[in-house]
């Protein structure tokens, strides 16, 4: 009987995957061993959005190397930053947008892995930041629809794939009948959901999820879908049953947003998200912001600080950081040193500060910070509620 042992990094549409193939090696005969050193075979869960997860990543493919079992390396990083993946000369490379490939590593298929049932929660519970039996992850697509100068997750998730809508809805329909009482639709770029199927697009998919009896969680949509959506989507987000929205802006200047390839659309969605704002208190959003872009100027960063102070209750700092493989490192643009980038975060931090009542934290995933910020959403509800 073949062992195997999964170690990973990587963000939750990818974590559902792998729970996904842990079943799919399980059903093929396969066990979960204890320990690296017990097993024959390693799958290394490598993220390569930030450059700290890389390092991280890094670190995990070297333990793995260290053994005498089999190392196959799944995720973002091989498409990221190939050079570093190969350098330590896995036996298997399985990119994140081809993670049906994983069936090759069973010689003799009983079950393949296109019948094993798409997972609605982790391999395990440390994987959680915050750990609720009651809510639960529905995967919608992977993948994005953008193409964005500075990203390096494009070059990692690849295009975008959504799942059929009629696939979707029956998963819910379980979930609201096993009792889950929260669901969050996720995936790399939900917005952009069903303009790869020319079906359902994402207001619609969202219309006929709040028809369950279950509370949802939104996540990881694009300004530029929410502004193409806003006649239908802004009216469904004052639903009750929508408990938080992610909305990713990055910046609000028009020369920077078309300078990254977005549209200079997000100042254009101020007075929706206001009244958004005014009419749902209770309702926690989230954004992200780029501070230290290449020829921002503090003082389009600074507009930036104080669009987001004045709408979201959480919100992503990230300093701007090159990645090589990226449309950008060959542009003829000015460059910060990393110093610079750090002061300008730190200020838009102080900044954001002044108001007590936002969460704040630094891009790069940082965990034990990403649990500090869920811990008080809760009693930020009840209290904007009332």
């Amino acid at each position: 009987m073949t062992s195997f042992f999964m170690v990973d990094n990587v963000c939750t549409p990818y974590k559902l995957i792998l729970h996904r193939v842990d079943c799919f090696l399980k059903a093929n005969g396969w066990c979960s061993a204890s320990t690296q050193a017990g097993s024959d075979v390693i799958i290394v869960g490598a993220c390569g959005a930030f450059h700290s997860l890389e390092e991280e990543a890094v670190g995990l493919i070297r333990e793995a190397g260290k053994t005498r079992a089999k190392v196959v390396v799944f995720g973002c990083l091989p498409g990221i930053s190939p050079q570093l993946v190969e350098k330590h000369s896995p036996d298997m490379i399985i990119s994140s947008p081809q993670w049906e490939n994983f069936e090759m590593l069973v010689e003799n298929v009983t079950v393949p892995l296109k019948e094993i049932n798409e997972m609605d929660s982790f391999r395990r519970k440390a994987d959680y930041r915050l750990y609720d039996e009651g809510k639960r992850f529905v995967l919608i697509q992977t993948g994005c629809s953008s193409d964005c100068s500075y990203c390096p997750h494009k070059l990692g998730i690849g295009e975008l794939k959504s799942r059929p809508h009629g696939e979707i809805l029956r998963q819910i329909e379980e979930l609201a009948r096993q009792g889950v009482h929260t669901i969050v639709l996720h995936g790399n770029d939900t917005g952009s959901y069903g303009t790869d199927l020319g079906g359902m697009r994402y207001p619609e998919l969202l219309k006929s999820v709040l028809e369950f009896p279950v509370n949802l969680h939104l996540a990881q949509i694009n300004a530029d879908r929410a502004y193409e959506y806003r006649a239908v989507l802004f009216p469904l987000l004052r639903n009750g049953k929508i408990r938080e929205f992610q909305l990713l802006i990055q910046a609000t200047s028009t020369r920077l947003l078309e300078h990254m390839g977005r549209k200079p659309v997000v100042k254009k969605l101020f007075p929706l998200l206001k009244d958004l704002r005014r009419e749902r208190p209770d309702l926690i959003m989230r954004t992200d912001i780029i501070i230290g872009y290449p020829s921002a100027t503090e003082e389009e960063e600074k507009e930036a600080v104080d669009f987001v102070a004045d709408l979201f209750d959480e919100v992503a700092v990230h300093g701007f950081e090159l990645f090589e493989h990226t449309r950008i490192a060959g542009m003829d643009v000015e460059f910060y040193r990393a110093q610079e980038i750090e002061r300008r975060v730190n200020s838009a931090i102080d900044s954001l500060k002044k108001n007590p009542d936002i969460l704040i934290h630094r891009g790069g995933q940082v965990y034990q910070t990403l649990v500090d910020i869920e811990k008080p959403k809760d009693s930020m509800r009840r209290k904007r509620a009332t």
